[in-house]
């Protein structure tokens, strides 16, 4: 969408009063999640790590409190905070790993090619080649026996 676009439709405004709200709600100890309705053209599958962006540059969280408000409040959201949202034994966890550093650059989650690897269910979704197993292992000064 178009900056005229979205200033047309009031969006501009919208961005300016969440602006302000975000931050003061989390001033006085309010959990605030990210993620809204994806799936349509204004806000399509896999954008959910736009909002975690957005909730850094715009809205003042760290990128660990942009990813805690994203998995931890999510699992007590659902009222599963003993099951979900936390990497811990026993605990239902989809992850990604990251070619980078998502603490110090939060934008690196929207770059398809930094994420190495996905697991959902406790099988692997995207796997590295084998050859980017090697790597790591010999990068970190292990020898390789994959």
């Amino acid at each position: 969408m178009t900056q005229e676009a979205a200033a047309e439709k009031g969006l501009l405004e919208t961005l300016d009063r969440w602006s302000k709200v975000i931050p003061e709600m989390r001033r006085r100890g309010i959990r605030v999640l990210p993620g809204g309705d994806y799936g349509f053209l204004w806000n399509p599958n896999g954008a959910n790590a736009r909002d975690l962006q957005y909730f850094v540059e715009l809205y003042g969280f760290t990128p660990a409190e942009a990813l805690r408000a994203a998995t931890m409040y999510g699992g007590q959201l659902m009222g599963m905070g003993d099951e979900l949202g936390l990497v811990r034994e026993g605990y239902l966890a989809d992850l990604l790993l990251v070619d980078g550093d998502p603490l110090q650059d939060i934008s690196l989650l929207r770059d398809h090619d930094r994420i190495t690897h996905i697991m959902q269910g406790g099988r692997f979704h995207k796997r590295p080649r084998r050859e980017e197993y090697e790597r790591l292992f010999t990068s970190a000064g292990q020898a390789s026996s994959v």
